[in-house]
């Protein structure tokens, strides 16, 4: 996973890389906010043209979302953007914990939690059609 022209938002490093995956690194940025969140759907867009892309979240730093910007991610979410995303986490008590946060919503798209990177990344080349 070569990281080449990173795009750097405040909260984020984002970058397409040799399969055209979308691969989204959090800082460690403390409260993000809904303008946050804005500022890096408006990167996303870019990086993938408007087309519906694979992500990878890497969502090991430390960072937390406000109330404000979680409903911003959600309505960002509905613009099927996204043909599968892995997020990997930085435990498996979180792995537990998203996971079952996730069952209570409904993707139309594939999701997995992961702890390891390199599993996530193996996961969403199954998903590419090219």
């Amino acid at each position: 996973m070569a990281t080449s022209n990173p795009t750097e938002t405040r909260i984020a490093s984002v970058f397409k890389d040799e399969n055209g995956f979308l691969i989204i690194t959090m800082k460690d940025c403390g409260i993000v906010d809904e303008f946050d969140v804005l500022d890096l759907h408006i990167v996303l867009r870019y990086k993938t043209e408007r087309k519906p892309a694979i992500k990878l979240l890497d969502a090991r730093a430390n960072w937390n979302m406000d109330k404000k910007a979680k409903i911003r991610a959600r309505m960002e979410d509905t613009m099927n953007t996204t043909i599968a995303r892995a997020i990997v986490v930085s435990s498996n008590t979180k792995l537990l914990l998203v996971k079952f946060l996730q069952s209570f919503k409904k993707q139309n798209y594939p999701q997995e939690i992961f702890t390891n990177k390199e599993k996530a990344y193996e996961w969403l080349i199954t998903f590419k059609t090219e």
